[in-house]
């Protein structure tokens, strides 16, 4: 029986795939913009709480400037060892605000400088043209462009075209699901509301994450800072309402998924069942912020051991076609989606050692 109704199937895959592919740009334009509203606004967040901060020491230099001696020899010693013990730790994370910072903007530009050559390097490979002038770039050739190739397919298909590619891939996954569960397990201790970390996740989902983990530590710090300078923002985070507490599972379960869909991606790419399954990893993300996923340390490396058996599987799998070095040069040596992906791992890398080193929150 047929339905009047019934969404055309037909349609819409005719409407996802080249010479007309409109929802496939459209996904992928949207990951664009969202990308740059996620950042814009944690960024003038951040701006604006910092701002707050320097106003603040601004007044309390001047305040100290206006003490008497005799207000100075009144206070107790141990208070101004307090004192003098909460502006250190305050210096402290105003120079680690600014590190995070900057290892913020360095993923940022890598990956704005990946995304634009892969964007340029689809142009050519459709406009049949090894160079460029702005002269080959129209509305109506960019609008032609879009709808006769597969962007989103195409960047996906790439992060897995090969062994070095998808062990890479799997990395970056990998090291996103963990850092999200680091993350909400930070948002569960500092009672940041929903609104607070919506472009948090968003951008943790669109983006590669070492840009979303290094504002979050921003966000981290100036919190603290504001919160024991006692300083109310509307530009910060706002704590949330008491919410019902959910019995924590162990986050096995899902890592096991994860890693399972990441190993079955290479041989599907060209397979019927490859998007959704990429999607399904994109669910899987979102699980730790869930509130539901336990962040016990003894849990967390239970998982990150299995996620380990996972990627030396993986590496076993392609060792009659793929050497080791050939895995390392892969970030270098690959496709600019994997370039971007294999960049964020060592980028993510280096933000845990500078908080192993001491640039904790």
């Amino acid at each position: 029986m047929i339905f009047p109704n019934m969404v055309d199937l037909a349609s819409i895959t005719e409407l996802a795939n080249p010479p007309q592919n409109i929802i496939g740009s459209a996904i992928f334009l949207a990951y664009i913009v969202l990308a740059l509203y996620g950042t814009i606004n944690i960024s003038g967040s951040i701006y604006s709480q910092y701002s707050s901060i320097a106003k603040l020491s601004k007044s309390k230099s001047k305040e100290k400037g206006k003490l008497k001696e005799k207000e100075k020899k009144r206070k107790g010693k141990e208070e101004e060892v307090q004192i003098a013990q909460s502006s250190a730790i305050q210096n402290a994370r105003k120079r680690h605000v600014k590190i995070y910072a900057f290892l913020a903007s360095i993923s940022f530009a890598t990956l704005s400088y990946h995304m634009l050559s892969f964007l340029i390097i689809s142009y050519s490979a459709w406009a049949g043209k090894r160079k460029l002038s702005l002269n080959d770039i129209t509305v109506d050739s960019l609008k032609a462009w879009m709808l006769n190739t597969s962007l989103f397919d195409s960047f996906a298909k790439e992060l897995v075209h090969d062994g070095p590619s998808a062990a890479w891939t799997q990395g970056a996954i990998l090291a996103t699901y963990f850092w999200n569960i680091w993350m909400a397990d930070k948002v569960q201790q500092r009672g940041y509301s929903l609104k607070t970390m919506f472009p948090y996740v968003m951008l943790s989902q669109i983006l590669p994450i070492s840009l979303t983990v290094s504002l979050f530590i921003v966000q981290l710090h100036l919190s603290a800072i504001l919160e024991s300078a006692k300083v109310p923002t509307s530009d910060g985070p706002q704590p949330t309402s008491a919410k019902k507490a959910y019995k924590k599972t162990n986050p096995t379960l899902p890592t096991i998924i994860l890693n399972a869909a990441l190993l079955a991606l290479p041989p599907l790419r060209n397979h019927p069942v490859f998007i959704p399954l990429v999607l399904l990893t994109r669910i899987i993300l979102l699980v730790p912020f869930s509130g539901r996923i336990s962040s016990r340390e003894q849990q967390v490396v239970q998982s990150i051991s299995i996620s380990a058996g996972f990627v030396f599987a993986q590496l076993f799998m392609m060792r009659s076609t793929t050497s080791l070095g050939e895995v390392v040069r892969g970030c270098w040596s690959g496709g600019e989606a994997v370039k971007a992906l294999g960049w964020d791992a060592q980028l993510g890398a280096l933000v845990h050692l500078v908080l192993s080193w001491g640039g904790g929150v």
